[in-house]
């Protein structure tokens, strides 16, 4: 079991996916949006923590962050798992870059 794993339930992981798939070859403002399929692939071990730059982790939170605000401000959208996501995701970021 990889590191990622402990951190994200079920839910999360199925959610996670969900949003890599409907998000494929997507871009904001000219950036690719990355940040689901960098953890999905992390979480399912497709690649290592190691192997993201810092710069890729960073970028992934700030789009996750984003993308939460911008779903969090439509009233008709539950954002919980989402929430629980991005926070989980902070603290595996910030672990990760404490050890480099």
């Amino acid at each position: 079991m990889n590191m990622t794993t402990i951190y994200f339930s079920d839910e999360e992981i199925q959610e996670l996916e969900e949003f890599k798939d409907g998000t494929l070859a997507m871009s904001v403002d000219g950036e690719e949006l990355i940040c689901f399929r960098i953890l999905h692939d992390l979480i399912q071990g497709r690649i290592k923590s190691a192997d993201v730059s810092r710069n890729e982790l960073l970028k992934s939170y700030v789009q996750l962050k984003g993308i939460k605000d911008t779903f969090a401000s439509m009233d008709f959208v539950d954002t919980t798992i989402l929430e629980s996501i991005l926070m989980k995701s902070r603290r595996f970021i910030l672990s990760e870059l404490a050890k480099r």
